[in-house]
């Protein structure tokens, strides 16, 4: 059994001391064979960094390392070698204040490397004299970028950094297209989370094939389900003994926490991070969501008023993957770029083509959640961490006591986030903003739980709020604003919600929920179970 590369982002350390590799070549070999300038957009910590370390010894000549891979067993490959120039961004450290600095001394130690002479002058003119340089005492240069986005998205709560540094970067980047028309540059593959508008590498350089959801880029990074049984085998019987669960369970846990990412609809990847670390463990947990907790992606879907139930099932067009500036940061954008929605289904209808978005998996699903309940009621993550813990349990053991005194603990203070900093809001409007948090907020408790829950459910004479099953109860839930709670009973029975299960065997509960407008909070509530007739 292969050790992991846990934390290994070098090609030629995976490969010399013989860790677990998930061969690529024959994708890498064919982006080679069918063109030469490529942008590559990925989420955080899905191999993007080894790819350009494969590129680098690639290009580098070092066929040693390929022999017993599909490259060097099944292709032509020669195997020649170029210079090979790398800028990794994520190397320059978190919110680097001198971008234009950072990027001047890189140029100047590949021109000591390359003995080329460099005078300060402008960015761009350094650059371009650095390629021009190596190619002319050369061959034409292989470049290679890593998070070359990195600069703009360490500041997006700061605009005006951010939009310097793209101003920087489109500096940097601008010479490109006179290079490549020069036959300076051999291949350039750039990488990052987003493509964002107004750098020179989208708007100058028109041949820049973006590999965003192409065909050459399906299953360019990430885990097939069959690299998962060839490559993992002997990882997938330890688990399987370690967590004392049989083969198929393994497979469908795995599959249910870290499958589900796809840029086509039709292949699906399991996160090799996520992947990496349960085998690491053997523990199901939030892996790859826990090394980037999106607080400013949170808040910003709390600030700005949007409804998270909204960001599920999302339809968009083709022109939603190529319009993305700092100006309008569409926040259905931003979670697919990096890497909270995928593309879930391909829409074809005549000559154009609908997307719909939604979480990959249960890890992102419910860890977006929990972040988004912090965001939304204002409290710690040990409060809302404890307080879903015991709503969850407490329906499992059908007791509704337990769910509606957390209930109280998450709604607790909600108001006085949302009290009117405008004195001619009156307090109708106030309160209008304060039923739609409770909304939102019913909607995210629930979202989390790991039995199925479902909000506002259409019946044939009304919507019910709430319906929850876990394995052993039923609980239909309506609330109320400023009615009591014996009202809500009445409506859930009145209106037949519980007739479609009169032959189900679980015990049902009918839950009314009462809610003052004053306090903002449970006034009252009832329960009873459902007798069936």
């Amino acid at each position: 059994m292969k050790y992991l590369p846990i934390g290994r982002q070098s090609f030629k350390e995976i490969i010399s001391e013989d860790l677990l590799y998930v061969d690529k070549t024959r994708q890498v070999y064919e982006l080679i064979r069918r063109g030469k300038l490529y942008f590559f957009s990925r989420p955080r910590r899905f191999g993007k960094s080894l790819l350009i370390s494969t590129f680098r010894h690639l290009f580098g000549g070092e066929k040693h390392l390929f022999k017993e891979l599909y490259i060097g067993q099944n292709t032509d490959y020669n195997f020649d070698t170029f210079p090979v120039i790398q800028f990794n961004f994520a190397a320059f450290g978190h919110r680097v204040e001198n971008l234009e600095e950072e990027l001047s001394n890189h140029i100047h130690r590949f021109a000591t490397q390359f003995e080329v002479e460099i005078e300060k002058t402008s960015l761009a003119t350094q650059f371009r004299t650095l390629i021009e340089g190596i190619s002319h005492k050369d061959k034409p240069v292989v470049l290679l970028v890593d998070e070359y986005d990195k600069p703009i998205v360490d500041f997006l709560t700061e605009p005006e950094k951010a939009r310097s540094n793209q101003e920087i970067l489109k500096q940097f980047f601008g010479p490109l297209k006179e290079l490549e028309a020069q036959e300076h540059v051999r291949f350039l593959f750039i990488t990052g989370v987003s493509k964002f508008s107004k750098v020179s590498l989208f708007s100058d350089l028109n041949n820049l094939t973006d590999l965003t959801i192409h065909p050459l880029a399906y299953d360019l990074l990430g885990i097939t389900s069959e690299e998962l049984l060839l490559y993992f085998d002997d990882h997938i019987q330890h688990a399987s003994e370690s967590l004392k669960m049989n083969h198929e369970e393994i497979l469908h846990g795995i599959k249910l926490w870290y499958d589900g990412y796809s840029y086509d609809a039709e292949t699906h990847l399991y996160n090799p991070f996520s992947i990496l670390n349960f085998f690491d463990q053997y523990q199901f947990r939030n892996f790859w969501f826990a090394t980037g907790t999106p607080t400013f992606l949170v808040n910003s879907i709390r600030n700005q008023g949007i409804n998270p139930k909204e960001l599920e099932n999302k339809e968009v067009s083709n022109t939603f993957f190529d319009k993305f500036t700092l100006e309008e940061l569409d926040m259905a954008g931003l979670l697919f770029q990096t890497g909270y929605l995928t593309i879930k289904k391909i829409i074809t209808e005549g000559f154009d083509s609908y997307y719909v978005l939604d979480y990959p998996n249960s890890e992102v699903r419910r860890s977006m959640m929990h972040n988004l309940m912090e965001a939304f009621t204002y409290k710690s993550t040990s409060i809302v961490s404890n307080a879903l813990i015991k709503m969850e349990r407490g329906l499992k053991q059908g007791d509704i006591s337990i769910f509606v005194e957390q209930l109280e603990v998450i709604l607790a203070d909600i108001s006085y986030h949302l009290t009117p900093k405008n004195r001619q809001q009156n307090k109708q409007s106030a309160f209008e903003m304060w039923e739609g948090y409770f909304h939102t907020i019913i909607y995210l408790l629930t979202s989390y739980m790991g039995f199925r829950v479902a909000t506002e459910i259409t019946k044939h004479k009304g919507r019910l709020d709430l319906l929850a099953e876990t394995e052993e109860f039923l609980y239909f839930m309506e609330f109320k604003l400023d009615e009591p709670a014996e009202n809500a009973i009445a409506q859930i029975k009145d209106r037949a919600y519980t007739s479609a299960y009169l032959n189900s065997p679980k015990i049902i509960h009918l839950v009314g929920i009462g809610f003052s407008k004053e306090e903002r909070n449970v006034e009252s509530w009832e329960t009873e179970i459902w007798k069936r007739e």
